[in-house]
Order: structure tokens, then C-alpha cells, then sequence
């Protein structure tokens, strides 16, 4: 399992990034907080991986800090929460919010922010 890629910030976009590390370009689909934080192409760049592998695809997920991608984890952990709603939901409300909400069982401040999520 891939769990920290250290190399060059080839492209960027706001749901994905391409890091080229020694001469590999690995695809990391990465949620808008570590976007901003991302410095500009072609710099150096780090990012806490997580490999998610299903029967047909193998994916990498990325962050900028080991705190973000810990609460990814626990995202993934609810049921019916698959790794693009994990990520939509980190882009859409800032981890410490995001830990306030669910140490506070704040379900509401989170439902109205993405109806459907249980």
C-alpha cells in the first residue's frame, strides 16, 4: 500500500493532482482544502496517501496532512460513505469544523450541508 508520495507537483486541479515521483506521474484525487494549500506546478511536493483497491480499480487519495486523511478514514468508515463522498464532504467544510460537528453529534449541521447523508 502506497501511504506518502514525495516528489514533483506536475499538474493540478481542484480534484486531482498529478505527482511526478522519479519519473512516475501518480493520479491522486485530493479534496479542495489540500488544493489550497497545494504550492504552484512543478515544485516539490508531499502527500499522505491513502490506497483505496476495489475488484476493478485502484485508486490514491491524497492530503496534505496526516489529520485530514485520518478523518477521511473515519468518513469511510460509515456506511454508505465511499471514498468520492468522503472527499466531497472534506471539501465542503473544514476538518476542525468537521470535527467539532461529530464530537458535538452535530447530524444536523452535517445533513443540511449534504442531504442523503445519514
Amino acid at each position: 500500500m502506497i501511504g506518502r508520495l514525495v516528489g514533483r507537483l506536475a499538474t493540478k486541479a481542484t480534484d486531482h493532482v498529478i505527482l511526478d515521483v522519479g519519473g512516475v506521474g501518480y493520479l491522486v484525487h485530493i479534496p479542495l482544502s489540500t488544493f489550497y494549500d497545494l504550492p504552484e506546478t512543478e515544485s516539490p511536493a508531499s502527500l499522505w496517501i491513502h490506497t483505496h483497491v476495489r475488484e476493478e480499480a485502484l485508486a490514491l487519495y491524497g492530503f496534505l496532512t496526516e489529520r485530514e486523511r485520518a478523518l477521511f478514514l473515519m468518513l469511510l468508515d460509515v456506511a454508505g460513505i465511499g471514498p468520492r463522498v468522503a472527499l466531497t464532504v472534506l471539501s465542503g467544510i473544514p476538518p476542525a469544523d468537521l470535527i467539532e460537528a461529530l464530537r458535538g453529534g452535530d447530524a444536523r449541521r452535517l445533513i443540511v450541508r449534504w442531504p442523503g447523508l445519514g
